[in-house]
């Protein structure tokens, strides 16, 4: 894992927050944006939940017939 440095600006009151409970802010930041990254993507997720009802076809009908639509290069497959 490569490592960027970075600026960022926030209330100082979040910053003594944050200083005390670890004196590694950089971690602290890195486990805090895990968390959220991994919330929103639940949140994606749960949001994407019944998207496909309603539809005359099955979802695997409609993403095989999206594979063979011309141009459509899906890692080569041909289903």
């Amino acid at each position: 894992m490569s490592l960027v440095k970075t600026s960022v600006t926030i209330p100082d009151d979040v910053l003594s927050e944050a200083k005390k409970i670890s004196d590694n802010f950089s971690s602290l930041v890195t486990v805090a944006l895990k968390e959220y990254l991994r919330r929103k993507n639940v949140e994606k997720a749960v949001a994407s939940f019944g998207k496909w009802k309603g539809r005359d076809k099955a979802s695997v009908e409609i993403v095989r017939e999206l594979r063979k639509e011309e141009g459509r290069k899906y890692a080569k497959r041909s289903r």
